[in-house]
């Protein structure tokens, strides 16, 4: 089974959380090639760069960086005039764990939300763990998403069901 069928499963919207270095950003990667046309948007700098040389992109598989909430809704908007069927952020609660204002959570998942309903495009949002094993802003992640799925080293976990993956030179291989 290709990751992106298990991701995408239970529903259009969907979160993936775990601690950091736990494949999140490995799996969003593999979900975006898998999808296409797709878009990545990385709020967590370009970290991701060194993961994507060397893996055979599809055309229609675009990368964005932003370092603010105002240009994470910008991209947002100008995604919409891409066609897309998917668009990812890694990370979504990012601002909103350094202010602590719910607008910076609320604003791009709203705009996502309506992105999805509107355009039957697929969201896959990734969320960090604090160091008490929570996520930041649990409560809007439960309330917008229709699958939360848990991440660790070697699994994808989700509603009664699990994903073994392995992350090779090529991508994430699973569900094995």
């Amino acid at each position: 089974m290709k990751i992106s069928d298990f991701v995408f499963e239970k529903g259009s919207v969907v979160s993936l959380y775990g601690v950091a270095g736990s494949g999140k950003t490995n799996i969003m990667l593999q979900v975006i090639n898998e999808i296409t046309p797709s878009l990545y948007i990385s709020t967590e700098g370009v970290s991701y760069q060194a993961r994507v040389e060397g893996i055979r992109w599809k055309k229609d598989v675009y990368f964005a960086n932003t370092n603010n909430l105002f240009e994470l809704i910008s991209i947002i908007i100008k995604a919409t005039k891409l066609n897309l069927k998917l668009i990812s952020v890694d990370t979504i609660n990012r601002f909103y764990r350094e202010s602590r204002k719910t607008k910076d959570l609320e604003y791009p998942i709203l705009l996502l939300l309506a992105l999805s309903r509107e355009s039957n495009v697929k969201i896959l949002l990734s969320w960090e763990v604090a160091g008490n094993n929570r996520v930041n802003g649990e409560k809007f992640m439960r309330k917008i998403s229709e699958d939360i799925l848990r991440v660790t080293k070697n699994y994808i976990i989700g509603n009664l069901r699990v994903c073994k993956f392995k992350i090779s030179s090529n991508g994430v291989e699973g569900c094995l």
